[in-house]
């Protein structure tokens, strides 16, 4: 019995860890799932409503002097575990960022001034952008990415973890014209 506990905790410890998805409170986190359909643009956005150990962990990671190993870690199994897939029929433009057609795998990283990027991975090419996020009066627990309709056919997604909130636009990407 010994040697069964010991093998079962080595491999325990010896398993990858899924940082953004990590922890008892996230084993059964809800799943969301949005489209918007305007003209010949179809967006989809399926995510896992995380809780960063129920507001622990965020409150951890936005601790600029003491967070560092917190973000670390989180940051480090993050491309390895991402949060949410994003799906485009159309070539779009998500701040300076073309997003070709396709399907892209969503994840978050943090750096030592407490700036959040979203990262767009589709296969081994991944794309970054800084959020623009704002003090936020409502805290969220769990992460909230709501898809809405946005303007000329794009889609926009409000983002809240925390205290922190932001919007993000996909617009339809013109090809420019000669």
């Amino acid at each position: 019995m010994k040697t069964f506990l010991t093998l079962a905790l080595a491999a325990a410890l010896c398993a990858p860890v899924s940082a953004q998805k990590m922890g008892m409170s996230n084993n059964n986190a809800p799943t969301v799932k949005q489209t918007v359909t305007a003209g010949d643009a179809t967006m989809s956005l399926d995510y896992i409503s995380i809780t960063w150990a129920s507001g622990k962990t965020m409150t951890a990671i936005m601790d600029k002097e003491k967070g560092a190993n917190t973000r670390s870690r989180v940051n480090s199994s993050a491309s390895k575990a991402p949060l949410a897939t994003f799906k485009t029929s159309v070539d779009v433009m998500c701040g300076n960022l073309h997003l070709a057609a396709g399907e892209y795998k969503i994840y978050y990283t943090i750096d030592d001034d407490l700036n959040w990027s979203i990262n767009f991975m589709m296969g081994d090419k991944t794309q970054t952008m800084k959020l623009d996020l704002a003090d936020s009066e409502h805290e969220s627990k769990r992460l909230m990415m709501c898809m809405y309709a946005g303007e000329e056919a794009g889609a926009g997604v409000y983002v809240a973890f925390g205290n922190k909130s932001g919007m993000i636009d996909f617009k339809p990407h013109m090809a420019d014209k000669k």
